[in-house]
This record gives C-alpha cells, sequence and structure tokens, in this order.
C-alpha cells in the first residue's frame, strides 16, 4: 500500500522492486527467495525512502544431501491453436534472471492429446494424467503432480510460485539415479532406476521416454491450418511404468517402501519406436512419494546415459 498525506495512492503510484530476490504482479509481491528484498514507490514525481523486507521460510526443512529436481509436466496438443503461446510463456518465466539457479533443475515433459484426432505425438496416458486435475483445459501445466494451472495470461501467473514452494517448502528425502544401455542393434534399451532414500517412506516411480526437438504439424495464431515444420519440445514418447489410470507408478520394493540409508533398484526393457530421433531422446525417473507428489527425479540420455546421484 502506499500512502500520501495520509491518503491511499497505491492505484496511482508505481511501485518498483530494487531487489532480484521479488517478483511483483502489480502491487502483489511473491517472495521467490529467502534473505533481504527491497523497494520504492514514485507518486507525482516524488519517491519513497526504501522498504526493506526481510523474508523467511517458516516452513520446517530437511537437510537433504540431495539436489532437488522438478518436474513440470505440459499439456498440449497439435491441434490446439494456443499452445505454442503457452509453452513460450512458462520458457518466458524460466528465462527470468531470478530462475537461473533453478533452471538447470527443471524438467519439462509435454504430453500431447489428440482431442481432434490430428496429433501424431498423443499418447494414451496424457487423458490418464490430465484428468488427475480438476478445472484444467488445454495448454496447461502441473508442477511436481502437486500444483496445475492453465498455461493463459492470467494462469502463468501461478506457475513461477509453484515451481519456487517445490524447491523452497517441498525437499527431497530422497536421491534418483538413472541409468541406459542400448543393446548392439538399438532395438531395446536397458533402463534402471535407484533410488537411494534418506528417511523410511513408501515410493512409486515413473519412467519417461521424452524426445526432445521434433519437426512436426502444429496448429499457430499466425498459421491456423496448421504449420508443418513446428519444433515440438520435451515430448512424453512413451510412459515405460505400468499405470492403472491413476499414474501411481511402479513399487522398487515389493511393499514399495525404502528404509532410511537404504537404496532400492529396478530395471526396465524399452523397445524403441523406430521414429524416435535417439540423439535427441531422454529417460526420465520421477518418483512419487506417498501421498502420490514427485519427490526428485533424475535425467539420462537413452543411448548410454547414467546420471548418478545428484549430490549437493
Amino acid at each position: 500500500t502506499v500512502t500520501y498525506n495520509g491518503k491511499d495512492v497505491t492505484s496511482q503510484a508505481e511501485i518498483f522492486s530494487t531487489s532480484s530476490t521479488m517478483e511483483f504482479d502489480g502491487n502483489v509481491f511473491r517472495p521467490v527467495n529467502t534473505g533481504s528484498a527491497s523497494f520504492v514507490a514514485e507518486y507525482e514525481g516524488k519517491e519513497s525512502n526504501t522498504v526493506i523486507v526481510n523474508i523467511v521460510n517458516s516452513k520446517p526443512q530437511v537437510d537433504s544431501r540431495y539436489d532437488r529436481h522438478v518436474c513440470v509436466m505440459e499439456f498440449t496438443g497439435a491441434w490446439c491453436i494456443n499452445c505454442p503461446e503457452g509453452y513460450d510463456k512458462m520458457m518466458g518465466v524460466l528465462s527470468k534472471p531470478s530462475m537461473a539457479k533453478y533452471k538447470e533443475n527443471i524438467h519439462i515433459c509435454a504430453f500431447h492429446s489428440d482431442l481432434e484426432g490430428t496429433d501424431t505425438l498423443a499418447i494414451p496416458a496424457t487423458q490418464d494424467v490430465f484428468k488427475l486435475f480438476d478445472g484444467l483445459a488445454y495448454p496447461s501445466f502441473a508442477t511436481d503432480l502437486r500444483e496445475s494451472g492453465v498455461l493463459t495470461s492470467e494462469g502463468i501467473s501461478l506457475f513461477q510460485p509453484s515451481i519456487m514452494a517445490s524447491f523452497n517448502d517441498c525437499p527431497a528425502h530422497c536421491g534418483v539415479a538413472v541409468s541406459s544401455t542400448l543393446n548392439p542393434d538399438g532395438t531395446e534399451a536397458e533402463v534402471t532406476a535407484r533410488v537411494m532414500s534418506e528417511k523410511t517412506s513408501d515410493y512409486r516411480v515413473v519412467i519417461l521416454v521424452v524426445q526432445d526437438r521434433i519437426k512436426g504439424w502444429q496448429k499457430t495464431p499466425m498459421f491456423s491450418e496448421g504449420q508443418s515444420d513446428y519444433n515440438h519440445s520435451h515430448v512424453v514418447r512413451k510412459v515405460v511404468t505400468s499405470y492403472t489410470g491413476t499414474f501411481t507408478g511402479e513399487k522398487l520394493t515389493d511393499d514399495g517402501r525404502i528404509a532410511a540409508g537404504s537404496e532400492a533398484s529396478k530395471t526396465w526393457t524399452v523397445d524403441i519406436d523406430s521414429r524416435w530421433v535417439l540423439e535427441n531422446t531422454e529417460i526420465y525417473a520421477i518418483v512419487l512419494d506417498k501421498d502420490g507428489y514427485v519427490n526428485n527425479m533424475n535425467v539420462c540420455h537413452i543411448d548410454g546415459g547414467d546420471s548418478g546421484y545428484d549430490l549437493k
């Protein structure tokens, strides 16, 4: 709130952040990091004193030795004329200076739907994942299967806060390592996921095959009849793990529980689709906690990749 001579002039004033730890929309400020933040207001050519706010995280924190990786699921379709703009809005948020130190640990995977029978990149699992969230339309996002929103001019304001909530309020309590090896004739990949737990807990693992930079048809505002060489990014080509319509993943132990300080692993054989361009294809290993949210994940290349555990 900005006041001048006892009068509320917030709607007429301009507020400027002088700290990179603040993001604001209008007069609403949202911290993206702990620490100090500062800002000033201007009204009729007059400038306020600098106001300093100390930002702390009041939620209990777990001191994990593993880096936190965040999964962003994008729901899109080649038939959707607004979907390219939704992706661009996400990229705009991730390109902000305040997101620089997080960007490498944010992994996007695009689930294509086929509502109009024209999207060759669609997979059956898309609708099973999409229906986990109420009130979504295309394009939309879901961060760590916890927070979701529509990628419109209004809905995009939820995107960055959802990511910061994962990093700041939902720390990892497990580490994830994933490796993949092709057989000699390139028709199969052996994918192994390992999970080391820092506390005794129940886990499920979801394995995705994700291909980047796929040229194909897409409706866009500029090409309403479709653009044939559109660049589709981070497309989910296959859900390797079994699911029953609830996207719960697979257990690594008989009961799904991993004891504190213990490691569990599992290997899957993935049939290689001849349409996949393997040099642009990765394996996503996503670990869900007992509530069905993403606790941590890791990524490796499908051809000889081995991420190892990502230690701080």
